[in-house]
């Protein structure tokens, strides 16, 4: 890491508020160009849409942005953030199940077998389509499935040299950052199993979520549908324990934003302000009334600052390429004393279907 750029966030993004981003496309059909559309399914059964923006330097690490729930992934703030970031990473933009493009079922007979499904999404048993709008609340966090999809999705275009899944990143927006929260914890608890069968079980001694190098949340919510969640319970492990750089996002006329993210780096860093933590922390986005993925707006300079943070992070946290070979391997999550089996046989091309709830601290 280059000592003259070992500079903590939050006065970066304070000192550059008022800078000019480098000039990107005003609208997000024009930014949707320098991608391509993808498709991808679900465990369960969903077509997931998005668009893959393929850096130009191979091996790039890989970006998963993560929309809020009732938006989309194609508004200009996200195709304008992807667009700038392709310039050093790879990164994938998606629409969770029933937003945007993402409501068709590929397989309805395998969606609408789970009960989770089926008791919470409106069209069973036949419907072949599905929509945010008929979710019921409590189903939420079924959706980080969509994320489980995205990765394993990413671990294809790595092992084709398109992308590096062992340096990933994740910026997610209110209800999606929370999303995103959720699955961070799991990656945390999720291990490759060596071995098993007749031998005694042997799990590789770093889980999966160790090659997530950095988060950030732009206003994260600790509502998800009907509930209250603890986002720094949910983020201990992976944040405090595992020390992920992370930041939290607010506009400074934010009160509740200010609060959690104030909130979750007290909980992760203590009194470390440097140290382990010196890329973690609660940064306010100076005049800004804005929230979510509007704090992507241009006048912000939240997008320049994006860029540089995670230049010096990359250089701190960035694990070597490796070929992940997702589809040949066993992973199991370890739940305290209890593995539960994530991935069984080479043959499954995704993790198992899950309700994420057990990853939820209650």
């Amino acid at each position: 890491m280059r000592g003259a750029r070992c500079w903590f966030l939050g006065v970066v993004l304070l000192t550059i508020a008022s800078l000019s981003l480098v000039q990107t496309p005003s609208a997000g059909q024009d930014a949707d160009s320098k991608g391509e559309k993808v498709r991808f399914h679900t465990v369960d059964g969903v077509e997931i849409v998005g668009t893959y923006y393929p850096s130009a330097r191979g091996k790039a690490p890989a970006v998963i942005l993560l929309h809020a729930l009732g938006d989309h992934s194609r508004t200009n703030a996200w195709t304008n953030l992807a667009v700038e970031l392709q310039k050093k990473y790879s990164v994938l933009a998606f629409d969770f199940r029933g937003h945007g493009n993402s409501k068709n079922l590929s397989d309805a007979t395998e969606f609408w077998k789970h009960p989770i499904n089926k008791n919470n999404v409106k069209g069973a048993p036949k419907g072949t389509e599905i929509d945010y709008q008929n979710m019921r609340k409590e189903y939420f966090p079924a959706l980080i499935n969509d994320i489980a999809a995205a990765r394993a999705y990413l671990e294809g275009r790595n092992d084709a040299r398109d992308c590096n899944t062992s340096s990933m990143i994740v910026i997610g927006a209110e209800s999606g950052a929370t999303l995103g929260a959720i699955w961070l914890n799991s990656e945390w608890l999720r291990y490759q199993q060596l071995s098993g069968g007749f031998a005694p079980t042997q799990l590789n001694k770093t889980p999966e979520g160790k090659d997530v190098i950095a988060a950030i949340w732009l206003t994260p919510t600790t509502k998800l549908g009907s509930r209250t969640v603890s986002l720094s319970q949910i983020l201990d492990l992976p944040a405090r324990i595992g020390k992920t750089p992370m930041t939290f996002l607010y506009g400074d006329a934010d009160a509740s934003g200010k609060t959690i993210a104030k909130g979750c780096e007290k909980a992760i860093k203590g009194a470390d302000a440097k140290g382990d933590y010196k890329y973690t922390a609660a940064v306010k986005i100076p005049d800004s009334k804005l929230a979510g993925a509007n704090l992507l707006q241009k006048s912000t300079g939240t997008t320049k600052s994006i860029m540089e943070y995670l230049e010096d992070v990359v250089d701190f946290k960035g694990n070597a390429w490796a070929e992940r070979d997702f589809r040949k391997s066993f992973y199991v999550w370890r739940m305290g004393n209890s593995l539960v089996n994530a991935k069984t046989a080479p043959t499954e091309k995704l993790l198992a279907f899950d309700t994420y709830e057990k990853f939820i601290p209650k």
